[in-house]
């Protein structure tokens, strides 16, 4: 009896693992598309922005430099914008790895004969 108490303790500890790897691949691909828009975003005002450094400074209007300096200004803003995504990504995954250490000696500790035979701990976001 003790033993399929111990067995359903384990199943409800990799069912848990296997919906915080799915929050994880959630949370990833939330930063993928954000990255893909402001990718995007960027593109786009550079394509403004190359429209007009074309024109030869003598043909362009005050409102043409201004119009520069504002695309460059927020294509600076965007491109710092994904620069802080990057480095949020990165502090997630570098988290993300310490709490699979901590979970997978917990669980070494806690099923030591069922997390190696069953692998309880063999579900990791990467």
């Amino acid at each position: 009896m003790p033993t399929q108490v111990y067995d359903i303790e384990g199943e409800l500890f990799k069912i848990d693992r296997i919906r915080d790897v799915l929050v994880r691949r959630e949370s990833e691909l939330r930063y993928m598309m954000d990255d893909i828009q402001l990718c995007k975003e960027i593109t786009r005002l550079k394509k403004e922005l190359q429209k007009l450094v074309s024109v030869p400074d003598n043909d362009k209007s005050n409102e043409d430099r201004q119009k520069e300096e504002d695309l460059l200004q927020q294509i600076h803003k965007l491109v710092e914008t994904r620069d802080f995504l990057v480095d949020d990504v990165e502090f997630e995954r570098l988290r993300e790895r310490e709490e699979d250490k901590e979970m997978a000696d917990f669980l070494q500790s806690k099923f030591p004969r069922n997390s190696k035979k069953k692998g309880v701990c063999s579900h990791s976001a990467s």
